[in-house]
This record gives C-alpha cells, sequence and structure tokens, in this order.
C-alpha cells in the first residue's frame, strides 16, 4: 500500500497528462494496444500506473525484455503458467513456453505491459505478433522513440496507436515545483533562485524537477535557509522513468 508521500509523488508526476490518462484509460477499457513514447523521467511508468488505477483492467508487466527466452519465462511466471514434467519454467524451451504463455491468455486475455523497450529482435516481434492478435489481449508497449523499438516498430505502426509525452508547459513545470517543494518539505527554504535553475535545467521533465526537490530535501544540500544543490545532470539519475 502507499504511503500518503508516495500516493502524492505519484500525483505530482502527473501535471499535465490529463489527456494523455484519459487516452490510455480508454486503450485499456477497449483492450487497445498502445505505444506510450517519451525521455527518460517524462513519467510514462505512472501514467501507465494511474491508467491501470482507473481502467481496473487485469494485466501483467516486464521491465525492459531483452531476450526473448527470458520475457517468455517472466510472462509464463506471472501468468501461472504448468511447469509440466519439466518442473521449472527457467529450464522450458522457448517453444514449450511461447504455447503456454499465448494459451494463458487466450484462456484469461489481459493487458501486457512492456516497458523500456528497445531493439527488438525478429523473434521477439514475432513472438509480440501473435499476442497482438489475441483476442481481449493489449499490448502496452513504452520506449523513448519508435525509432527505438527494434523490429517492434513494423507492428506498433499505428500513429493512432502512439501516445506520446511531451514536456510539461512552463505553467505546468512551475505547478509541478510547488507541489514537489510542499512535498519535500522545502516551504521554509529560499526557494526563489532554487525555483528558476531547477525549472531551467530539468526542461519540462517532470521525473526531473522531483528528483530535484527530493534531493534538495537533504540535510547535506541545506544551508540556513539555502538550498547549496546544484542541478546538474539531472538527466543521469534514473529514479523516474
Amino acid at each position: 500500500m502507499l504511503n500518503n508521500a508516495q500516493f502524492q509523488n505519484q500525483s505530482a508526476l502527473l501535471f499535465g497528462r490529463r489527456n494523455e490518462i484519459a487516452a490510455l484509460t480508454t486503450a485499456l477499457r477497449g483492450r487497445k494496444s498502445c505505444l506510450v513514447v517519451g525521455p527518460k523521467g517524462i513519467g510514462k511508468t505512472r501514467l501507465i500506473d494511474e491508467s491501470l488505477s482507473i481502467s481496473q483492467q487485469p494485466f501483467v508487466t516486464v521491465e525492459s525484455p531483452q531476450v526473448l527466452h527470458r520475457l517468455l519465462v517472466k510472462l509464463a511466471e506471472r501468468l501461472s503458467c504448468p511447469t509440466g514434467r519439466i518442473g521449472s519454467l527457467r529450464e522450458a524451451t522457448s517453444i514449450s513456453l511461447n504455447y503456454s504463455v499465448v494459451e494463458a491468455l487466450r484462456k484469461a486475455p489481459q493487458c501486457v505491459i512492456l516497458e523500456n523497450v528497445t531493439d527488438t529482435d525478429p523473434r521477439m516481434y514475432r513472438f509480440l505478433q501473435q499476442l497482438y492478435y489475441v483476442p481481449g489481449v493489449c499490448l502496452i508497449v513504452t520506449s523513448k522513440s519508435r525509432g527505438c523499438l527494434g523490429h517492434l516498430h513494423k507492428l506498433l505502426w499505428d500513429p493512432r496507436e502512439e501516445i506520446a509525452l511531451k514536456p510539461l508547459t512552463r505553467t505546468e513545470a512551475l505547478g509541478l515545483f510547488e507541489a514537489a517543494s510542499n512535498m519535500y518539505g522545502l516551504q521554509s527554504c529560499d526557494l526563489d533562485e532554487f525555483r528558476a535553475k531547477v525549472l531551467s535545467a530539468a526542461q519540462g521533465n517532470p521525473g526531473q524537477i522531483v528528483t530535484m526537490c527530493r534531493l534538495a530535501c537533504r540535510p547535506e544540500y541545506q544551508s540556513g535557509r539555502n538550498i547549496m544543490f546544484v542541478p546538474l545532470r539531472i538527466d543521469a539519475f534514473a529514479a523516474f522513468v
């Protein structure tokens, strides 16, 4: 269960995403496949979490699938596929796992969430193509861009299936900064200079704004009412994806 701070953190990251939440929620409820693209920290995971919470659809999630066999094992485990005579899904062949996963989803269709997908090869493309056409199953894929998908771009080619997360507007970013600074107890600090630096460095990236506020609340980055933390190279942080 999320505590209050975690819940506020999730909500804060969704500033300016009302249309995107509505679009993804509609796709989930209609079991329509969708590609969510945007740079690290832009809020792809938060968008999916919120949309799943609203739509109340059954789902399985796999993070950064790189090799088909590992993806099949993870899906088979999450779908509670039978192990058969082998006794361990990890020791099963890709062919048997492919069959088990597809059959499990045919019997109980749900949403398959694949996050941070890059450079898919032909074998993974052919497997995901099977899932794409299983009635009641939808693929929700996140990636930096369509060009990063590898062979999967041939499946998720339709612009109508894409949600592109853009940087927040200046007003949205300012609203997020105020919410995040309150969340992390920065109200007693002198925020004028820090606010300007954060908004300039983040360039509308919500994950970076929240990360900088989270770091600034640490005692080692404060001197009296001054925040000593310099918001540089926040793109290197992977706290929010």
